[in-house]
């Protein structure tokens, strides 16, 4: 159950980095928030974040083995 959440989440977080990115590229520099340097610090926290998640469930996954 732990695992699959943990995955899920990890999905989530960098889907949610992504967005981030490809709206200031498709939107020529508007931010979601109040400024761009906020937008590109939720981006990094969010792919970091999702990405330490994906790496776990891996690492659960082949210990497992």
């Amino acid at each position: 159950m732990m695992n699959t959440l943990r995955l899920v989440l990890g999905w989530i977080m960098v889907a949610i980095a992504l967005y981030l990115v490809v709206h200031l590229v498709w939107s020529r520099g508007t931010p979601q928030t109040p400024s761009i340097w906020l937008d590109i610090a939720f981006a990094v926290l969010f792919l970091l974040r999702g990405l330490m998640n994906l790496r776990a469930k891996r690492r659960a996954q082949s210990a497992t083995r």
